[in-house]
């Protein structure tokens, strides 16, 4: 049997464990261009065979499918995930045409 109580306090106080990173309003057009930009390159370096063109078309497809998305902060990484599977699919088929693996 425990003698003694003791108290635990579990309450976070805000700033105490880490830094707050929740947005505060919607993005700029800048960082939005920026995210544009981010998801393109990262896209480029999962798809290395895939042509230029074929990725910007995918980008550009997954952005606009979330154009009217009311929360703003996560169109980037739902775009990248979005643009990621059209990309696989796009070249799936394209390397199963050609007799490819």
């Amino acid at each position: 049997m425990i003698s003694s109580p003791f108290t635990v306090k579990w309450a976070v106080e805000p700033g105490s464990h880490c830094a707050d990173t929740r947005p505060v309003g919607p993005p700029t057009p800048a960082a939005e261009q920026h995210a544009r930009q981010d998801v393109r390159t990262r896209l480029l370096l999962r798809f290395p065979d895939a042509p230029p063109a074929v990725v910007d078309i995918a980008v550009a497809e997954a952005f606009a499918y979330f154009a009217d998305a009311r929360v703003r902060h996560y169109v980037p990484v739902l775009s990248l995930k979005r643009a990621s599977g059209l990309l696989s699919d796009r070249l799936g088929a394209r390397g199963a045409a050609s007799g490819g693996p």
